[in-house]
């Protein structure tokens, strides 16, 4: 049986993860490639300084990540990841991508990029997935 949280398609993937819901991430694409997902920022995700928490720039990026990974029907877990934070915004809509860099037996690598609605970089992140099974 097919686990529905590893489900290509977006609106079931979505249903089954409460994260994203809560913290208002809309599924644009699911690929074995390239995935990407969206948030229109909202004020609970705000720093104190008024920005998008750094935390929550990252959660985009790690959930985008592991999207693309479980894209090949395998169950992922995030083993380690690197960030860096390069811009900030206060309002408007975020987009992250997770881009595909290599898929091996066991440590798949995803590059994430989230980026404000102009296109410019907010935060760069490279991922390792470590797979921990198959979803049937």
């Amino acid at each position: 049986m097919a686990d529905p949280k590893n489900s290509l398609d977006p609106e079931t993937y979505l249903h089954n993860n409460p994260y994203m819901q809560y913290n208002h991430m809309e599924i644009v694409q699911i690929s074995k490639e390239c995935s990407e997902i969206r948030m229109q920022v909202f004020p609970e995700g705000l720093n104190l300084m008024g920005m998008v928490h750094g935390g929550l720039l990252y959660a985009l990026a790690d959930v985008v990540t592991g999207i693309t990974a479980r894209a090949d029907g395998r169950k992922y877990v995030t083993q380690s990841a690197h960030i860096n934070f390069i811009g900030n915004v206060s309002e408007g809509v975020i987009t992250a991508r997770g881009i595909l860099l290599r898929r091996g037996r066991s440590i798949t690598i995803v590059r994430g990029e989230v980026c404000d609605e102009n296109g410019r970089l907010l935060a760069d992140v490279t991922v390792d997935m470590f797979c921990v099974g198959t979803t049937s």
